[in-house]
This record gives structure tokens, C-alpha cells and sequence, in this order.
């Protein structure tokens, strides 16, 4: 089992940031996610292994000036 955003979900082996987001929606804002406390930027979600019992705060892209 895993949190992202405070909400629980089912984890399985060999899951990864790119593959959790095929479960989720409305994830196109996200360029950066905060796994187990470290940030992770785009680039690294497709190698970036999700373990058992993580917690995942989705980060939205800001912009402004």
C-alpha cells in the first residue's frame, strides 16, 4: 500500500512514477513529485522506483513573475 496525497492505493512490484501515474488522473500538471521526503523531476520518473509503503505528494508546475 502506498499514500499519494493523503489518499491510500495499492502498490505492486516493479512500480515506478511513470507507472502510477497511468492509474491516476488529472496528473498532466506534475512535474515534480515528493517520494519518502526527496524530490523527483520529470526526467526521472520512468527510472524512479516507487517502494512499498511510500509516500507521494504530486507537485504542480508554478509560474509566474
Amino acid at each position: 500500500m502506498i499514500e499519494v496525497d493523503e489518499k491510500k492505493m495499492p502498490w505492486s512490484k516493479g512500480m515506478t512514477i511513470t507507472s502510477l501515474f497511468q492509474t491516476l488522473n488529472d496528473v498532466e500538471y506534475c512535474s515534480v513529485v515528493r517520494l519518502n521526503g526527496k524530490l523527483i523531476s520529470r526526467p526521472q520518473f520512468t527510472d524512479t522506483p516507487v517502494p512499498d509503503n511510500s509516500i507521494i505528494q504530486l507537485l504542480p508546475l508554478v509560474a509566474g513573475g
